[in-house]
């Protein structure tokens, strides 16, 4: 999945647990313990969602910048033994945050 499409789902799982919260909070109100253990496990749902997804986004990151520091180090050796600068492409130096690239 794409970073954006992870973001997404945890922002999502952290919507979901806030809904759950309140039903819950309703529930133990209105003293109905159906409507409260409902929103006490929609709650517990959300947060599990939500810690699910930033796991894995912050993996998704993490690989990403060891990648990056990988391919900085490649190309400093490579400077280091040619003596030229090496200067990526134009497409490797768009970092628009779209799967379009530049706009």
């Amino acid at each position: 999945m794409k970073t954006e499409t992870l973001d997404m789902i945890a922002t999502t799982g952290s919507r979901t647990t806030g809904g759950g919260a309140v039903v819950g909070l309703f529930g133990a109100l209105a003293s109905s313990q159906a409507i409260g253990l409902l929103g006490i496990a929609v709650a517990l749902l959300g947060a599990l969602v939500n810690w699910y997804y930033r796991r894995e986004a912050n993996r998704r990151s993490e690989a990403k910048a060891r990648d990056e520091a990988a391919e900085r180090a490649l190309r400093m050796e490579l400077m280091r033994k040619t003596g030229v600068p090496f200067r990526p492409a134009r497409e490797e130096l768009d970092t628009s945050p779209t799967d379009m690239g530049a706009l």
